[in-house]
């Protein structure tokens, strides 16, 4: 009896039953020669994932009644119906911008995961002020409940007064474009900047500010036309204007300062630099106007020369 049951259970152990394994186009799978597929692997392999069920979500509705930080002096509070209740008239505002459709426009809110898993969050704009001058905005960030996550005002990232321009929530990064009305070094003058915020714990870390005004474009023009490259001055300059720059470059010419748009300046134009001839005298020879064509984008469009070059 010993001797039978040692067979029958050597039996049992060398006899296994393949189950049928497919590929994910439904074709039987390859396996080695003489081996067998696991057989739970083959059930588990077809069976349906579990429904997580729907991510939490911020929605519009939860912003416009959402707690927000102490903002341009004013206490934290719950907005209601997007406006922070409780400030006397004439004493400013705290408030999240909707149009005459009552949306927040897409250009002062974005939703997406700030990496907390698969929840939805949202970043939003929130404007402020003391009563009459807009102070710089800030940008709040939010979970579902909703939950105040962490926020930046933008005056701390860099001098001036700003307005966002636009959100986007991609991988976890806020990247927040915004208008700066004052320049670096704090002269009147529009400057587009680009800045990424992402969520740490409970900071909110900035990274990779980029700033952009007329100089740039201003120099390039003025290095087109000195090297008498046409084609290229026509990429940042209108006709008449691009015309002008070569034939100012038969001197050395060098960039000066850039300011405001002065007068004689051609209608829409929102700065003006000052053209300098590069010899002992340096004086001032002309002055190019640019106008912003779009966001961190300028075009020259007028010259105004200051003085005849002389040869």
């Amino acid at each position: 009896m010993a001797a039978a049951a040692v067979a029958s259970t050597a039996l049992i152990l060398t006899v296994p039953v393949p189950l049928p394994v497919r590929d994910d186009d439904g074709a039987p799978a390859a396996t080695s020669e003489g081996a067998f597929p696991d057989p739970w692997e083959a059930v588990l392999a077809g069976a349906p994932a579990p429904d997580p069920g729907p991510a939490a979500r911020v929605e519009q509705a939860d912003l416009l009644a959402a707690p927000v930080p102490s903002l341009c002096g004013h206490p934290a509070g719950e907005l209601v119906d997007g406006m922070l209740p409780g400030i006397p008239p004439g004493e400013g505002v705290v408030w999240i911008y909707v149009d005459e459709n009552g949306r927040i426009p897409a250009g002062r809110v974005a939703y997406g995961p700030l990496g907390r898993g698969s929840e939805v969050d949202a970043a939003v704009a929130v404007y402020c002020d003391r009563g009459g001058t807009a102070w710089p905005e800030a940008v709040v960030l939010y979970g579902p409940g909703p939950a105040l996550l962490g926020h930046v005002v933008l005056s701390e990232i860099v001098p001036g007064r700003q307005t966002v321009e636009s959100l986007r929530i991609a991988d976890g990064v806020v990247t927040v474009r915004f208008v700066n009305s004052y320049a670096a070094d704090g002269r009147p003058g529009r400057v587009d900047g680009t800045v990424e915020l992402v969520l740490r714990g409970t900071r909110v870390v900035t990274r990779n500010l980029e700033l952009v005004d007329e100089r740039s474009t201003a120099a390039e023009a003025l290095a087109a036309a000195v090297a008498g490259d046409a084609a290229r001055l026509g990429d940042v300059a209108v006709a008449e204007a691009a015309q002008s720059l070569l034939d100012l470059a038969a001197i050395p010419l060098t960039l000066g300062t850039c300011s405001a748009a002065l007068a004689g300046a051609p209608e829409g134009a929102g700065a003006t630099c000052a053209v300098l001839a590069d010899d002992a005298l340096g004086g001032e020879v002309a002055q190019l106007h640019l106008a912003r064509t779009g966001f961190a984008e300028w075009r020259v469009v007028g010259v105004t020369v200051a003085a005849a070059p002389s040869a």
